[in-house]
């Protein structure tokens, strides 16, 4: 009988082979990537992404994958400079648009919206780039582990862009007629015209905040989702209305008194990573000065001031959109009067008692958040005073385990008594021996969640952690 070649398996076979891994239960498929970490993966550039290695499933195969922004954003480039005739529909996403030379100011429009959702997509290339290829290399030169690196980078790049944005509206506010000064916010209204700084700076700070909205979806949760989903979206809608408007004022006074906070913050958690903690604790408590006095001293008496100084400096009723000229002081009774501005920069724009009130409810909202989250800090300094590290409640659950830094069988008994991890050992229907101690003297694997679920995400990571598995981050 002669010997018969072995034949070489075709890729397809190769890759339905490598798809599956064993299990207690046999064969069965390995998790699909999903589309919130396919997009965390795909940020910026091109680059051969981390991949999941474990005993089990040794294939690892790496693959270049396209990424999202810079490659959206090569594509506008390039039809933008190929196809001169399609430049007045890419020009918006490059440029401020409604440019006036006689008064070397700007106006608002509709083509705003593609500057914000370009510079959006900047920001998220930005934002990998800053993360992935300075701040995380530079911590991992430095001795740090993994996990400390990447969070470290993570509040690096707040701290980068809170830091330079919050320059930039300092700039604006103190070089303006209402510094130290907030009955003057109102006294150029409706004027419609503004600088060209005025105008990117506002756009920016909108497209960090839609680019906040989605990125908070695909990033790991934190404790405070829904607070900072409802604080996200309620500041985009105040902060577009107010530019329809024309309060750029306001604006800019109110994104000062805000981004000042996430200044700090990220620099106290900065050094907490990198565990220096006194200094941690230190810089703790300089946050927790500057969020008490301008988010719940000087920001109310931003809403005292939109309750007081509007009825005595401006007039209720419509101006024209173009001019800022009054025309009356009767209002519409139908609320689409509201809605005019944002359709035509020359439709009448009307302020009235009940507008007021609506700027002045969101304005009241945003505060009632900071209380919240007010609350926690309290609670955080109440802590440092009894002898804990200072340690922001708002994180994530994965701020401080170093699950593959650990070893195989260690749950540190802070992230117990932090997380609630129960000492009981996880059974499942699937796998109950991983919960019992093993004949070779194995611990048992004990889970790290908050024991509500058994399986929580948090959980599985640890427990993937801990039996030689590493997740991509």
């Amino acid at each position: 009988m002669a010997d018969t070649a072995v034949q070489p398996q075709p890729p397809a076979e190769r890759e339905k082979r490598n798809a599956y891994v064993s299990s207690p239960s046999g064969s069965r498929p390995a998790k699909e990537t999903t589309f919130r970490e396919w997009v965390v993966a795909n940020q910026i550039g091109m680059k051969n992404p981390p991949q999941q290695t474990c005993a089990f499933n040794g294939h690892g195969k790496a693959r270049t994958r396209q990424r999202i922004s810079l490659t959206t954003l090569a594509m506008l480039l390039a039809l933008h400079n190929l196809y001169p005739s399609l430049r007045p529909y890419t020009q918006p996403f490059f440029q401020l648009s409604y440019y006036n030379a006689s008064t070397d100011s700007y106006l608002q429009g509709w083509n705003d919206v593609y500057f914000v959702i370009s510079a959006a997509i900047a920001l998220t290339g930005i934002r990998g780039i800053v993360i992935e290829w300075v701040i995380q290399p530079l911590a991992r030169a430095s001795g740090l582990k993994r996990k400390q690196s990447i969070r470290i980078a993570e509040q690096g790049w707040q701290a980068m862009y809170y830091g330079f944005i919050w320059a930039v509206g300092l700039y604006l506010w103190k070089n303006s007629s209402y510094w130290g000064d907030f009955s003057a916010m109102w006294s150029q209204w409706p004027a419609r015209p503004l600088s060209g700084l005025m105008k990117w700076y506002l756009l920016v700070e909108l497209a960090f905040l839609v680019q906040q909205i989605f990125m908070i979806h695909v990033e790991e949760r934190r404790k405070d989702h829904v607070q900072m989903l409802s604080h996200h979206i309620i500041t985009t809608v105040l902060l577009s209305s107010a530019y329809i408007y024309g309060f750029y004022n306001v604006s800019n006074v109110v994104l000062c008194l805000m981004d000042i906070v996430d200044v700090l913050l990220p620099s106290a958690k900065i050094l907490k990573y990198s565990k220096f903690e006194n200094a941690c604790n230190v810089a703790f408590g300089v946050f927790m000065g500057t969020w008490l006095i301008t988010r719940h001293i000087i920001y109310p008496m931003v809403c005292w001031s939109v309750y007081v100084d509007i009825p005595s400096v401006l007039s209720y009723g419509c101006y024209s959109g173009s001019t800022g000229d009054f025309l009356s002081a009767e209002i519409p009774n139908s609320f689409a009067y509201t809605l005019a501005p944002y359709l035509n920069l020359e439709n009448p724009i009307c302020f009235s008692p009940m507008i007021k009130y609506m700027f002045l409810t969101l304005l009241l909202i945003i505060e009632g958040l900071s209380i919240v989250w007010f609350s926690m800090i309290i609670r955080v300094a109440y802590g440092v005073i009894c002898g804990r590290n200072a340690e922001d409640s708002r994180s994530d659950e994965e701020d401080e385990a170093e699950v593959e830094d650990q070893a195989p069988n260690q749950v540190p008994a802070h992230l117990v008594a932090k997380d609630g991890a129960t000492t009981d050992p996880i059974e499942t229907e699937t796998a109950p021996a991983l919960g019992r101690r093993r004949s070779n003297g194995a611990a048992p694997v004990r889970a790290r969640g908050r024991g509500r679920v058994p399986f929580d995400p948090s959980e599985r990571k640890a427990l993937l952690g801990r039996i030689g598995c590493e997740k991509p981050t």
